[in-house]
C-alpha cells in the first residue's frame, strides 16, 4: 500500500496538471463516449398513490425509498444548505476542489491513513454511480477526479446537483431529497400549497415546505446517516444540524438573525414507523390497487416485471378513491356499529363500496371499507370484505330475476300466489324437493312481492326463468362470470358475492340500464410525465331503458314504503334500494342508488357465517337495519353539493302500477292474535301500509298467527308506513336430507330450504378418480341422510376439489 505521503503528493501533483491532462481509461470511455446518455443515470425510486384529487395516499417502494424530482422544484435553501456542508466552492470549482483534496491529505496523514476524501459533490455522484463503492484504492480515487472533470465539461452545475440531492442516502431508508423531507418530517400539506398557487395540476412536495433548521437537518444526515440519525442520536443530530447552520451563515446562505432563530428550535420530527408498519388511509382500496396492477399484462410480461416497476419505477399513480368520504364512510360505519356493543360483546363487522354515476365519475369507486382495520393483528385484519370472494347477500339478488323477467315481457303488476310456505318439486330446474318460507299467505303483484321481499314469489319467478337465464342476467349487470352456481335458490342470495359487484349490479339500474365496470385508476404516469396508462370508459347497454325505470321505480317503493324505510335519505332526495338478509341472519346487506351514486352495504361476522340474532338493539340484524343505517349515513354524505335529482318516470303501460296517493297519517291496526291471511292483507293495503313479515319458529302459538308487531297498534303514522310483523311458524320434521353426490350449490340449496345450518370443507375424496365422486360433489356428510331433525342444527360436508385446470 502506499504511504499516505506518497498519496499527498501524487494528489497534488495530479490535480495541478489536471486541466492539461487526457487520462482516459476503458471504461471511461464506455460511459462518456459517443453513446452515452443521461438515461443510464436513471435510478430506482418509489411510485406514488394519490386519490382523485392528487392527495398523497401512500409509497409504494421496494428496498429503496426515492422519489425523483426535477431541480427547480428544490428550494433554494435546501440546496444551500448541501452545498454549503458538503462542497462549499460547489459552484466555484470545476469538479474538482484543490483546496479539499489538500485539508483531506493532510488529516490522512495525521491519522496514518485514508481517513477523509475531499471529494466535491460531483466526486461523490459519479464516484459512487460509476464506479466500485466499496473500492478506496488511490487508483480509484484518481479516476473519480478525472471522470468528475469529465462530467463538469458536459453537464451544468444545476443537472449535477439536481442529480445528486435525488441520489445521495439521509438515513431510514430515504433517497433522496424530497424522499427524507417526508421519512423525518412527514407528508406535504398539498391544500396549503395549492392555495398559494392556483395550479392544480403540479406536483405537491414535501421538500418546498422545509424550514431553515429542517433543511441544515437533513443537508447534516449526508455525512453519516447512522452517526446523525435524529430518531437514534438526538444531540448528534442537533450538534451536526447546528454546524450545517453555522456553514450557511459563513456562506451567506442565511443572516444572523435567521441563524440565531434556527439554532433555537428544538428538532420535530413524524413518528418513526418501520416500513412494515407504516399505515395510510383506504389501505383495503389500495390493496386492490396493488393487485390490480400486478395482475395487468399491460405493466410487464411477468408478475416479477410488474413487481420491480411498481415499487421501482417512480410511478404516479392516481386513483378514484375520495379520501374525505372515504374518512366519512370509515367513521359512519364506527359510529353506527362500534367494534364493541353496548353490553360488552364484539360487533359484526362491516364493509361497503361507493360508486359514482355522474358523468364526471361514472363507475368510479370513491370510498371503500373492507374491514375494521387493514392495520390490525386478527387474523382476518386484511381479509377485504367488500371485493373479495364475497358472502351471502339475501334478497338484494332479487332485482336480477326481477330484471330478466321483465326483459322478458313479464308484467310488475302480474299476480302471484304468496303462501306462507312453498315445496317446489321441479327436479330438471331446481333439483330436490325446494321448500321456500316466507309469504303472506295471498296473492301478490311482483311490486309488493319486492317491496316486502317475498320469497316464495321469487322462488316461482325464478322457476320460470330458469337458473341459466338468471346468471346470465347476473353477469351482465356487474357479477364476475362464473361466480354463482346455475342453481335455484341463487335469486334468494344464497351465492356469495361481493360488494363491488352488487354496487355495480344496482349502479347499472341507475343508469338506466348502461352498465359501466367499476375502475379504481385513472391514469399512470412515468416519472416525466409521460402516460403509462389511462383509463377509458366502455358502457355496455344491458337493460331497455324502460325496463330498468320500471325496476327503479319498483325499488324506489322499498325505501319509501318496504323493507328499507331506515334507508330514506335527508330532504326527501331520491333513492332505490333492496335489503338483503340470509339464512338464519348470517349475513345481511343494504344495496341502493341514487341518480348520483351507488352504494353496498355488507355486514356480519368475518370469520364465520354466525346468526345476529339479538345484535340490533335485541333483535334480528337485516338488511333494514345496521345495512340500511350505514347506507343512509354514508349516502348522505356522499351527496354534498348535489341537487336532488328525481329518477325517470315510467312509460304509462299495464306493466306499470300508479299508486293512490297516501294520506298524511293513519292509525296502525291491531294484529297481534290474527292469522296472515288474504283479509288482514286487504285491510293493509286499503290503510296505505306495508307488510313486513318475519318468522318466529315456535310451538307456543297456532301455525299462521301473528304474535308482534312495529309500530304497535294504535299509533298515528305517516301513509305508506312498513308494518313488521312476527308470524308464529310450527318447527320443521323434515329429516336431513341425503347430499351425498349433489354439486355443492345443490346442497346447500336443499339445506337452507330445509332450514338447516351447515360447514362445508373442500376435501379430496379417499376414493377420487375413476368410479369415484366427481369433482365439486358431496361425498361425506354428518349425521348422515335420514336422520332424524331432533337436535339437529348443522350438517357438516365434504366437497372434492375442482381442479383448477380441468383437462380438455
Amino acid at each position: 500500500m502506499r504511504s499516505p505521503r506518497r498519496l499527498l503528493v501524487a494528489l497534488v501533483v495530479l490535480a495541478s496538471v489536471a486541466s492539461a491532462c487526457s487520462f482516459e481509461t476503458k471504461d471511461f470511455d464506455a460511459l462518456f463516449g459517443e453513446d452515452f446518455s443521461v438515461d443510464q443515470l436513471e435510478t430506482a425510486q418509489s411510485s406514488r398513490v394519490v386519490d382523485r384529487n392528487d392527495n398523497v395516499i401512500t409509497d409504494l417502494r421496494g428496498e429503496q425509498n426515492r422519489t425523483d424530482i426535477e431541480f427547480d422544484q428544490i428550494p433554494e435553501v435546501v440546496y444551500n444548505a448541501v452545498v454549503a456542508i458538503e462542497d462549499e466552492r460547489f459552484w466555484d470549482h470545476a469538479g474538482v476542489d484543490i483546496k479539499a483534496i489538500l485539508r483531506a491529505a493532510r488529516s490522512n496523514v495525521s491519522a496514518g491513513g485514508i481517513s477523509e476524501g475531499g471529494s466535491t459533490i460531483t466526486q461523490q455522484y459519479v464516484g459512487n454511480v460509476f464506479l466500485e463503492r466499496a473500492d478506496q484504492t488511490a487508483s480509484r480515487k484518481i479516476e473519480e477526479i478525472f471522470m468528475a472533470l469529465r462530467f463538469e465539461q458536459n453537464f451544468s452545475k444545476e443537472f449535477i446537483l439536481g442529480r445528486y440531492l435525488n441520489w445521495v442516502y439521509f438515513g431510514n431508508g430515504a433517497y433522496g431529497i424530497e424522499a427524507a423531507a417526508r421519512e423525518y418530517f412527514g407528508p406535504p400539506d398539498c391544500a396549503r400549497q395549492r392555495t398559494l398557487d392556483d395550479s392544480d395540476d403540479r406536483e405537491c412536495l414535501k421538500v418546498s415546505e422545509l424550514t431553515i433548521p429542517q433543511a441544515a437537518l437533513i443537508a447534516g444526515l449526508i455525512q453519516a446517516p447512522s452517526r446523525f440519525n435524529p430518531y437514534d442520536n438526538y444531540e448528534a443530530a442537533r450538534d451536526r444540524r447546528d454546524l450545517v447552520l453555522l456553514r450557511m451563515l459563513v456562506n451567506d446562505y442565511i443572516t444572523e438573525d435567521e441563524y440565531d432563530r434556527a439554532v433555537l428550535e428544538p428538532i420535530e420530527l413524524v413518528e418513526n414507523v418501520p416500513l412494515l408498519e407504516e399505515q395510510y388511509p383506504a389501505a383495503y382500496f389500495v390493496d386492490d390497487v396493488k393487485q390490480w396492477f400486478l395482475d395487468n399484462p399491460v405493466f410487464g410480461e411477468t408478475r416479477e416485471d410488474r413487481a420491480k416497476l411498481l415499487f421501482e419505477g417512480g410511478l404516479t399513480i392516481h386513483t378514484t378513491i375520495d379520501l374525505d368520504l372515504q374518512a366519512k364512510a370509515e367513521a359512519t360505519v364506527e359510529r353506527i356499529l362500534p367494534d364493541i356493543a353496548a353490553d360488552g360483546r364484539k360487533n359484526p363487522d362491516a364493509a361497503l363500496v361507493t360508486i359514482g354515476t355522474t358523468p364526471e365519475d361514472d363507475g368510479q369507486i370513491l370510498a371503500m371499507v373492507g374491514g375494521r382495520d387493514f392495520f390490525g393483528d386478527g387474523d382476518f385484519a386484511k381479509l377485504n370484505l367488500a371485493s373479495g370472494t364475497g358472502r351471502q347477500a339475501g334478497s338484494s339478488m332479487k332485482p336480477i330475476a326481477l330484471a330478466a323477467a321483465l326483459q322478458r315481457g313479464t308484467p310488475v303488476t302480474s299476480v302471484w300466489p304468496a303462501p306462507t310456505r312453498i315445496e317446489i318439486d321441479e327436479p330438471n330446474i331446481c333439483g330436490p324437493v325446494w321448500r321456500v318460507k316466507g309469504g303472506v299467505g295471498g296473492d301478490v303483484t311482483l311490486v309488493r312481492a319486492t317491496r316486502s321481499s317475498l320469497n316464495v314469489v321469487y322462488a316461482q319467478l325464478m322457476v320460470s326463468l330458469t337458473p341459466p337465464v338468471y346468471v346470465d342476467m347476473a353477469e351482465r349487470l356487474g357479477i364476475g362470470e362464473g361466480r354463482l352456481a346455475p342453481v335455484c335458490a341463487a335469486v334468494l342470495g344464497t351465492e356469495n358475492v361481493n360488494m363491488v359487484e352488487m354496487a355495480t349490479v344496482f349502479s347499472t339500474f341507475a343508469r338506466s340500464g348502461v352498465r359501466v365496470d367499476p375502475v379504481m385508476v385513472t391514469e399512470v404516469v412515468n416519472p416525466d410525465g409521460t402516460l403509462l396508462y389511462e383509463y377509458s370508459s366502455q358502457p355496455v347497454p344491458v337493460l331497455n331503458s324502460s325496463v330498468a325505470n320500471q325496476l327503479v321505480w319498483v325499488l324506489e317503493g322499498v325505501i319509501r314504503a318496504g323493507t328499507g324505510t331506515r334507508a330514506q335519505l335527508e330532504g326527501g332526495r331520491p333513492a332505490a334500494g333492496k335489503t338483503g338478509t340470509a339464512q338464519n341472519n348470517g349475513d345481511a346487506a343494504f344495496v341502493g342508488f341514487t341518480r348520483q351514486r351507488t352504494t353496498a352495504v355488507w355486514v356480519g361476522f368475518p370469520e364465520e357465517v354466525k346468526p345476529m340474532s339479538d345484535y340490533f338493539n335485541g333483535r334480528r340484524v337485516e338488511g333494514g337495519t345496521f345495512p340500511a343505517l350505514i347506507w343512509k349515513g354514508v349516502m348522505d354524505q356522499a351527496h354534498d353539493g348535489f341537487p336532488n335529482e328525481s329518477f325517470p318516470t315510467p312509460p304509462p303501460s299495464s306493466t306499470t302500477t300508479t299508486l293512490p296517493v297516501a294520506p298524511e297519517s293513519i292509525t296502525v291496526p291491531d294484529l297481534v292474535g290474527r292469522t296472515l291471511d288474504d283479509s288482514v292483507l286487504t285491510e293493509l293495503e286499503e290503510g296505505f301500509f306495508t307488510l313486513n313479515p318475519a318468522e318466529r319458529i315456535t310451538e307456543e302459538y297456532p301455525d299462521g298467527q301473528i304474535i308482534f308487531q312495529v309500530p304497535p297498534a294504535g299509533t298515528l303514522v305517516p301513509g305508506n308506513t312498513l308494518i313488521t310483523v312476527e308470524v308464529a311458524v310450527a318447527p320443521l320434521t323434515t329429516p336431513v336430507p341425503d347430499l351425498i353426490g349433489l354439486t355443492e350449490a345443490v346442497a346447500r340449496q336443499t339445506l337452507t330450504g330445509d332450514g338447516f345450518l351447515y360447514e362445508i370443507t373442500v376435501e379430496e375424496s379417499p376414493s377420487s378418480g375413476p368410479g369415484g365422486p366427481e369433482p365439486g360433489v358431496v361425498w361425506a356428510q354428518d349425521p348422515p341422510g335420514g336422520t332424524e331433525r331432533d337436535g339437529v342444527e348443522t350438517v357438516r360436508l365434504k366437497v372434492n376439489p375442482i381442479p383448477e385446470d380441468p383437462p380438455e
